[in-house]
Formats: structure tokens, sequence, C-alpha cells
């Protein structure tokens, strides 16, 4: 049997390529099996050699499984994934799709808007419901209004209004592009919205200072018994923050064990970061300990809350207790002398981060 480690390119190969047939189904079973092996982008180009040579790579279903693996694996490469992409003679809507989806993440989300209007003009396919989010979230991340606005148009004009999953991506590209009475609009006429709905609504009114509104709609939610997550809880605590809002604060401590919402780590660090910037350090610290997990958040907050406060020693003795020192950890504590008019004992601090073997100064 072949493996990986068996050059894919020293297979028999047929005289006269043709579509794959029931006759040589379990060799193709057996190369495509090699494409869910793949570890390297020089294994995955092995396994399209051979497609090519045998005639493989031009049945639909098999083109769509290596092209996917080019997109969406650990080593994937956008630029060979265009070039694989290039090869298939007529990709189906999944394949133009996937192209969608990975130019949307990538460094130059353009792209995608670009193959979606090549779709257009040289498929006979219509965008579905998968197709949509991956083009608004191209418009989020360019933070272009008027091109999502042409995405949401033909998401009304399409049979996918009602689409929660397409609304959702809708709210969150509004509040990004800083237009909150866009995003809300969209909320308020999902029919049956789901937490990310309001989780995404949430968000929006943080990011774009209506703090008062955020707690409002949490509010709305407990009403309606959609249940909360993390992710509300984080929205929550950010709004709590920026009002300084500390018994409310307490309270979302609270509401968040009665209702056995998971701390994670996320959570847990905006929890230590609402104590902090509400005042009560104490709080901070009795939560710290109690963290299972910390990172460098977690250090961080603690130490920019004690120097602040004017308890150096104290914000210096979790500086060195810091299990992996970074120089944030560091610019906490001289940035906190600095604005109390410490200027030597920051320099002080500063020597010490140039002499440290664990960070760096930048």
């Amino acid at each position: 049997m072949e493996t990986l480690s068996t050059p894919l390119v020293s297979l028999p190969i047929q005289a006269n390529p043709e579509a794959p047939t029931v006759k040589n189904n379990n060799r193709n079973r057996l190369v495509l099996s090699l494409i869910d092996r793949c570890i390297s982008l020089k294994q995955l180009k092995q396994v399209h050699a051979h497609m090519l040579r045998t005639g493989l790579f031009f049945d639909a279903y098999s083109a769509s499984k290596l092209f996917t693996a080019s997109t969406l694996s650990p080593f994937s490469s956008l630029e060979y994934a265009r070039k694989v992409f290039d090869e298939i003679p007529e990709p189906n809507l999944y394949t133009w799709n996937i192209l969608i989806r990975a130019c949307s993440w990538s460094l130059e989300p353009g792209e995608s808007v670009k193959i979606f209007l090549r779709m257009l003009c040289e498929s006979p396919y219509f965008p579905n419901k998968f197709t949509f989010p991956f083009l608004i979230k191209a418009a989020t991340k360019l933070s272009r209004l008027g091109v999502g606005q042409v995405f949401h148009g033909l998401v009304v004009k399409s049979s996918f209004g009602d689409d929660v999953f397409i609304l959702n991506s809708l709210i969150h590209f509004y509040a990004s592009c800083g237009n909150l009475d866009f995003a809300y609009r969209v909320f308020v006429r999902i029919g049956v919205k789901d937490v990310v709905s309001w989780n995404s609504m949430i968000s929006g009114f943080v990011q774009g200072g209506c703090f008062d509104k955020a707690l409002e709609l949490f509010r709305e939610m407990e009403a309606e018994n959609v249940k909360p997550n993390a992710v509300t809880m984080v929205g929550v605590l950010s709004a709590c923050t920026k009002m300084k809002d500390l018994e409310f604060g307490r309270w979302i401590h609270s509401y968040i064990e009665q209702n056995v919402i998971k701390m994670d780590l996320t959570l847990s660090n905006a929890m230590l970061d609402m104590y902090v910037k509400c005042g009560s350090v104490e709080d901070a610290k009795i939560l710290f300990d109690k963290m299972e997990e910390k990172d460098i958040v977690s250090w961080t907050t603690m130490i920019d809350g004690y120097a602040k406060l004017g308890e150096y020693d104290v914000a210096k003795s979790f500086l060195d207790a810091v299990p992996r020192q970074e120089t944030a950890t560091w610019n906490a504590l001289i940035s906190a002398y600095n604005q109390n008019g410490k200027p030597q004992e920051a320099l002080a601090i500063f020597r010490q981060l140039q002499l440290s073997k664990n960070a760096n100064p930048r």
C-alpha cells in the first residue's frame, strides 16, 4: 500500500487518463485518503500531481477535496490554492465559497469581493447562505460601509433575509463600521434571536460608547429568557468597567456564579479589569488568587492596579512572581512611577528591565 513516504509520482500512471470510473474507485479512494494524511504543502502537491496525471483531479468531488485542503489545512497556502482553483474546469458553488472564505480571512479581504464578482460572471451559481457571511466578514475587515450595504441589499432580495447567521454578521458589520442605528435595525428585525444576536448588539453598543444601552439590552435579554454565555458577560463587564459601576460589577460577578457560567480566562481577565478600574484591587486580588489559569494579561492587570494605588512594593512583588515575564508587565510599573512623579524609580525599574534576560525593552 502506498503511503506519504512513497513519492506519489512513482505510482503507476494510466496511459490515457479518463474521468474516474467504478473500476478504479478503490484506487481513487486510496489516493483521496492521502489528502487527509498530508502534513505539509509538499506532500499535498505530490497528491495533486498524481491526480493530474491519472485524471482524478477532473472529478468534481476529488478536485474540491484537494482544493479544500489547500485552503483550510494548517499548512494551507492561499497562493497555491488559487492556482489549484484555476485548474478546476467547472468549480462548484462549494468550491467558490471556500475560496471566498479563505480570502476573507486573509490579509487582503478585498480579494474575496473580486472572487465573488468573478463567480457571478463566470459561473451559473448565485450566492447561498454560506456565501454571504464570508462577504460580510470581508466588508467588516475593510471597514467599507458601502460594500457591506450592497451585500445587505442582496441578502434582502434573496431568500436569506431571515437567516439569523447572516443577520448576526450584519449586526457585527454595522457596529464595526460605527453605524449603531443600522446595527440595531437589523437586530430588532430578527424574528428568533439567538445568543449571538444579543452578544453582537451588546458588544456593538460597548464599542460605540453606548454603555447604558448595552446594560439595558442585557436586561432585555434576561427578560426574554435567553441564557447568556461568557461572551455576553465580557461585553456587560466592559460596559460596567467604562461606567466605573463597582456595585453593578459585583452583582454581575454573583450573577455569573449563580448561573454557572464558565469563567474562562477571557472572562476572568475582564472581571479583574473591572475590579481594578472600578477601584477595588482587593476584590481583584481575591479573584486572582482563585484563578486556575493566568496569563500575562492577568499579571499585568494586578501590577497596574497596585502601582496606580501607589503600592509599589506589592506591584513589584507581583512583577517578580510572574512565571514568564514580558515587557508589558515591566511597562505597567514604569508607567505608574512616571505618572505619579517618580522618574528616578521609573528609571531604576527600566535599568532592571535592561539587565533582565526574560524581557527586552521596546
